[in-house]
């Protein structure tokens, strides 16, 4: 940033409220420059062939599909990646005929938009792929309802979906050629993040190198085929990402006894890495005498570096398991239905689109579909906080509306105008990485140039999006936000209950050496480990009168993964010659565990942790007394 622009921003910094600060701070991200190429020639290419053929409306839905279909594709496996894609254009062109069908019935749209709404809702808790098709569904609903284009809008439809076809080959046109490319390098990721474990082992570096190892299974499981029958390249990745997790737990086991790895394990691990991205085979040296711990290290490192120099996957490194389409449809199914926070975020998305349908009936605003459009961004739970993204999007919008009126003002109507819109569609995965914020910025200025090109609507148009959006933001905080008492806490405390009470799983099975699923129950800790670190840091995005109080949890948080690292580490050393604990003390610090998560369901101070401690067991008993005496410490502020 230039001297002058940094000096102003440190300005704004100061002057400006903490919360409010870091709500609209974008992180670093470094610039991918493929995704960005990708998204400006989706886009471009189709008004490109309507400047050609005379008609730029040709190109405006298929251009509009290829931006929605391609802010939905978040990276992973192809197939995945596929099927969002494909899930969130399907059902942008079914809301698009929902929407056709109903613009021009006057107060017919507010029960539409709001049945729809309901549909979205249910959908959008089905996962990443639910979630976009939700979204898509109800966006595409309110902008037909605002927006008429010629021709039938079954055709119009189908060229959304052509537009939508459009960014999917873009997507994966590199699949023939390296067909396990993402898999590999999220594979990679997990190494390069293990070999900075060697030099740093403190929580946040852990941290980092466990979400590496969530997102690594995720893609590389996602990627799998949902017929029965193994395929080996894939578990061969499976293999490498569970000797990764492994080499973590050894090198844990290696801090409480005070000692540093054995020579040749850092040269190893980085070998792993590169044969990964295409160099040679790793090579390892015998294996020294040392410590239960050293051994562990040395025999798990040994592991990887077979497993990348095409050795055999032995039976107890966990191979997934093939898992239908059947149980997956059941599962969503179980998920849309339950709980009260689905019911609850139904009834919130349904008001606010209802109440934005009634403004748009009403007549009384120039383009209001904006106002739908605004609701359905920023009421989303999967997103994060509402009241971050409200923030964000005004002011995104409102320094978006800017940046399109500028560009309004002073490039003419015609094939220019696909400069600024090549530029703006290429920095919005940009955007993404960065801050949702940052990101509604260029998609503000898209929307605002694409507008134009069908209305000729000119600079005004940047006057009317910015009042629709910011009243669109007010609903959302008036009637989807404030009086909603569950909207303004963050399941922190149920969530760290979810994990203490997986990590008592996990500990009860750790030391059977005959318990197949010791290597999913440890996974499932640092799933939910994970899933509590989202919930936090969304939670850090409130106002202040929210976070200050979630705050009080991180100690606990803190304490927990001691807990999950203290048995991982253990279990490493006990596997490799230290005397192994009894049965009897594991099941009373498993049940210890037990109760604790109980208490923290149940607001209540957490009892003593008074038992017999074993040696192999002290650095566990430590660290459930270090939980317990934190837990006590939260409920009491």
């Amino acid at each position: 940033m230039p001297p002058l622009f940094r000096r102003a921003a440190d300005r704004l910094t100061d002057a400006a409220p903490g919360w409010l600060v870091e709500t609209v701070r974008p992180v670093p991200a470094p610039l991918r420059w493929w995704p960005m190429l990708r998204m400006a020639v989706a886009v471009t290419v189709p008004l490109l062939l309507g400047f050609a053929t005379g008609d730029v409306t040709v190109g405006l839905l298929p251009a509009l599909g290829a931006m929605n279909a391609g802010m939905a594709d978040r990276g992973g496996p192809y197939r995945a990646r596929i099927i969002l894609m494909g899930a969130a254009g399907v059902a942008g062109a079914l809301g698009y005929l929902v929407g056709s069908a109903v613009r021009g019935h006057g107060w017919w749209i507010v029960p539409v938009v709001v049945a729809v709404s309901v549909v979205s809702a249910f959908i959008s808790t089905g996962g990443a792929t639910g979630s976009a098709a939700g979204l898509q569904l109800l966006v595409m609903t309110g902008i037909a309802t605002g927006i008429g284009l010629p021709g039938a809008s079954e055709a119009n439809a189908l060229a959304f979906l052509l537009g939508v076809l459009w960014v999917i080959v873009l997507g994966v046109a590199d699949w023939p050629f390296h067909p396990r490319a993402p898999e590999r390098a999220a594979v990679i990721e997990v190494y390069q993040a293990l070999d900075r474990l060697f030099s740093d082992r403190d929580a946040p570096a852990l941290a980092a190198f466990d979400t590496a190892l969530k997102r690594g299974y995720d893609v590389v499981l996602g990627a799998r085929s949902p017929a029965a029958g193994l395929d080996p390249g894939r578990t061969r990745l499976v293999a490498l990402l569970n000797q990764a997790s492994l080499i973590r737990n050894a090198l844990l086991s290696l801090r409480y006894e005070g000692r540093e790895p054995p020579a040749g394990t850092v040269p190893a691990v980085r070998a792993v890495a590169g044969s990964l991205a295409g160099g040679p085979a790793p090579r390892m040296s015998p294996c020294e005498p040392g410590s239960p711990a050293a051994r562990a290290l040395h025999f798990a490192v040994r592991g990887a570096a077979e497993l990348a120099s095409g050795g055999d996957v032995a039976a107890d490194q966990l191979p997934y398991e093939p898992v239908g389409y059947r149980s997956r449809i059941l599962a969503v199914a179980e998920q849309m239905w339950r709980g009260h926070l689905v019911r609850v975020y139904t009834v919130r998305l349904g008001l606010c689109m209802g109440v934005a349908a009634a403004f748009s009936a009403s007549g009384r605003f120039e383009r209001s579909y904006w106002m739908m459009l605004t609701v359905a961004l920023v009421l989303k739970p999967d997103f994060g906080s509402v009241f971050a993204r409200a923030v964000q999007r005004a002011l995104g919008t409102v320094v978006g509306a800017l940046i399109g009126t500028l560009v309004l003002v002073l490039v003419p109507y015609g094939p220019q105008l696909l400069i600024p819109i090549a530029v703006c569609a290429a920095l919005m995965p940009y955007g993404m990485q960065r801050n949702w914020g940052l990101m509604s910025t260029f998609q503000a200025s898209l929307v605002l140039l694409l507008v134009d090109l069908l209305t000729h609507g000119g600079p005004d148009l940047g006057r009317i999006r910015l009042v629709d959006t910011l009243i669109g933001c007010v609903i959302v905080l008036v009637l989807g936000y404030l009086p909603w008492p569950a909207s303004w806490e963050a399941p922190v405390g149920p969530r760290l209950a979810d994990a203490v009470a997986a990590t008592a799983n996990y500990l009860r099975h750790a030391f059977d050496t005959e318990h197949t699923g010791r290597a999913r129950l440890r996974r499932g800790v640092y799933d939910t480990l994970g899933d509590l670190r989202t919930v936090f840091q969304r939670a850090l995005a409130e106002p202040p009168v929210i976070s200050r109080r979630v705050t009080t949890w991180m100690p606990a948080m803190a304490a927990l993964e001691q807990v999950a690292d203290a048995v991982a580490a253990t279990v490493a050393r006990t596997e490799r010659g230290a005397p192994p604990p009894s049965e009897a003390a594991v099941r009373a610090l498993a049940r210890s565990l037990e109760d604790i998560a109980g208490d923290i369901r149940g607001g209540r101070d957490p009892g003593d942790v008074g038992l017999c401690v074993e040696e192999p067991l002290e650095p566990v008993h430590s660290a459930v007394r270090c939980l317990r005496d934190t837990v006590s410490g939260d409920r009491q502020d």
